[in-house]
């Protein structure tokens, strides 16, 4: 089976439909997501009702608890985006988009596989030191050997073999085998709607579960359009549409 992963799109409409379409020229069968759904961009209704149609399975980003909760440890830009996507979602969205967020889980592990946003159940955090690996790895159980995670928007790839790390650097389009028999795996799918990694294209990965390979796949999208509609509402910051020109 192949499964397209996908995270933090950050209620950018332009980006998913691209991402979207990218995937369906890849003829993948299922679509699975690593949270933060909404937060920062201006279509988190959309976005969401997208999310409830495509993503077989989804997990709950910070930017999704703080919708559905309140804005704890934000500064003030993703902050006031909170705010005005919870008016929003009030405003002009149906009950059920808020019960889908509501719904979601903050882990799926299945048959190997680990998703999760940030540090394993730990949404709010960055995965950046060694130790922060090491704790992924040793809670992964014995059986699981890859787990995929989001939340810092840049795309990598981290691996342990006899207690060593390795950092590989992700290339596209090229297929990454993983030895599910030797290795453990800690993949960073970058981000669909704020690449964070100086690339203003969204960033995605295919992995196929029978043969363990995965793919890395960058999309281009309108991001102009995506910006234009930010500066026009007054709850978002002109920062978070100018930041997607540079891809930071």
């Amino acid at each position: 089976m192949k499964v397209a992963i996908v995270s933090d799109i950050h209620s950018n409409l332009e980006a998913l439909s691209s991402v979207l379409a990218d995937i369906e020229s890849n003829q993948v069968d299922k679509i699975y997501c690593l949270g933060d759904i909404v937060g920062y961009g201006p279509n988190p209704i959309e976005v969401i009702r997208i999310a409830k149609e495509r993503f077989a399975i989804c997990i709950m980003g910070n930017h999704d608890e703080a919708v559905i909760k309140k804005p704890l440890y934000f500064n003030k830009i993703p902050e006031n985006a909170v705010y005005w996507t919870q008016d929003i979602l009030k405003e002009l969205g149906d009950p059920s988009d808020l019960e889908y967020l509501t719904s979601l889980k903050n882990l799926y592990r299945d048959d190997g596989l680990v998703l999760s946003h940030g540090i394993m159940e730990d949404n709010m955090s960055y995965t950046t030191e060694a130790e922060d690996l090491f704790y992924i790895f040793d809670n992964m159980e014995p059986l699981e050997y890859v787990c995929f995670g989001g939340h810092s928007h840049q795309p990598a790839i981290w691996v342990i073999e006899d207690n060593e790390l390795f950092f590989c650097e992700p290339e596209l389009d090229c297929d990454f085998k993983i030895d599910i028999e030797k290795q453990k795996f800690w993949i960073n799918v970058g981000s669909v709607g704020q690449p964070r990694d100086s690339d203003t294209r969204s960033s995605y990965v295919i992995y196929d579960t029978e043969e363990h390979i995965i793919q890395f796949h960058k999309v281009e999208y309108d991001y102009k359009i995506t910006a234009d509609k930010i500066k026009k509402i007054e709850g978002l910051d002109n920062f978070l549409g100018d930041r997607l020109s540079k891809g930071v």
